[in-house]
């Protein structure tokens, strides 16, 4: 059977999607692993990606290579975002990557990144005739797309992932003292947003995968018996804004005991939380929803789909 492996190599995490069709032709993911690289660390505000990154990299490709070995994957498709595409060295470092591991990786650019967030957010059948706003929250960058269950309306890439707000504001634990500065920071350079959405009107908010995943299991901890939350999970914005409060005056350390925070992502889960706020806030959205589909299953959705 026919199996194919998305490798998302993102500014914190590189993730490993494998995918195949069922005997009805219906596409399955039978793994998906993300590890931790945090590829921007130390150099992402200087437009680098330092050694020390270069070489955790090139250890998860590794790991991840003999995995799709395990697989039998057929082919792969390996693609980099925000941190290689703004980074100086960024060609430099896919040269050095193909070299050590022999894999090779196209860059993406932030259109054609938000393009398939919102593929990946079709695939998850989460999208209505009415237009959402879907947003990704990145370690280099985070995409807003505002589009229905046909077509995009608008998309953006902009340079505020969770790891460059870091970098910007480090240190900042808590980051409360710090929380106007960070806000006035983002919503400077989401004017054209602001004034987009005033004309499309987004009925809900998609979060899509990584912080709003971990948004969901954080709220159902609290909540509920812990369960895994599914696409299309509803969340209580009560729930989220009690969330909000101690997040905002929480340390690392503190996040680090939170049940259902994910520990690579607690030193940046301030921010992810203060860019979910300001856009619920900002847009006046009263709907949040999971997708925890995003880029790699619109990329692995669209390719499969062309094949026989």
């Amino acid at each position: 059977m026919s199996r194919i492996a998305i490798l998302d190599l993102g500014t914190n995490t590189f993730n490993l999607l494998i995918a195949e069709k069922d005997e009805q032709g219906k596409l399955v993911f039978i793994y998906s692993k993300e590890l931790p690289v945090e590829l921007g660390k130390g150099g992402i505000h200087k437009k680098e990606i330092t050694p020390d990154a270069t070489q955790r990299a090139i250890n998860a490709l590794h790991t991840h290579r003999n995995k799709m070995g395990e697989f039998n994957v057929d082919e792969y498709y390996a693609f980099a975002t925000s941190a290689v595409r703004d980074a100086e060295n960024g060609k430099d470092f896919t040269r050095r990557m193909r070299i050590e591991t022999g894999i090779e990786i196209r860059i993406l650019s932030g259109d054609e990144e938000a393009g398939w967030i919102y593929e990946g957010v079709k695939h998850a059948s989460l999208l209505s005739k009415k237009p959402s706003l879907i947003m990704d929250i990145g370690g280099g960058s985070t995409e807003f797309i505002i589009a229905d269950e046909k077509e995009i309306f608008w998309k953006k890439s902009y340079p505020l992932g969770v790891s460059r707000l870091f970098e910007i504001f480090h240190p900042a634990d808590p980051i409360g003292p710090k929380k106007t500065e960070v806000e006035k920071h983002i919503s400077g350079m989401l004017t054209d947003l602001f004034e987009v959405a005033k004309t499309h009107k987004p009925v809900e908010l998609i979060g899509s995968s990584g912080s709003f995943e971990s948004f969901a299991e954080m709220i159902i901890h609290r909540t509920t018996s812990g369960e895994k939350a599914i696409n299309g999970y509803v969340f209580p914005l009560s729930e989220f804004e009690k969330l909000y409060d101690d997040l905002i005056i929480s340390t690392v350390q503190e996040r680090l005991q939170m049940p259902g925070l994910i520990q690579m992502r607690a030193p940046f889960f301030a921010y992810s939380v203060i860019l979910a706020e300001l856009a619920l806030k900002t847009l006046y959205v009263k709907k949040m929803v999971l997708s925890r589909y995003a880029m790699k299953e619109g990329i692995a959705n669209s390719l499969m789909a062309k094949r026989n």
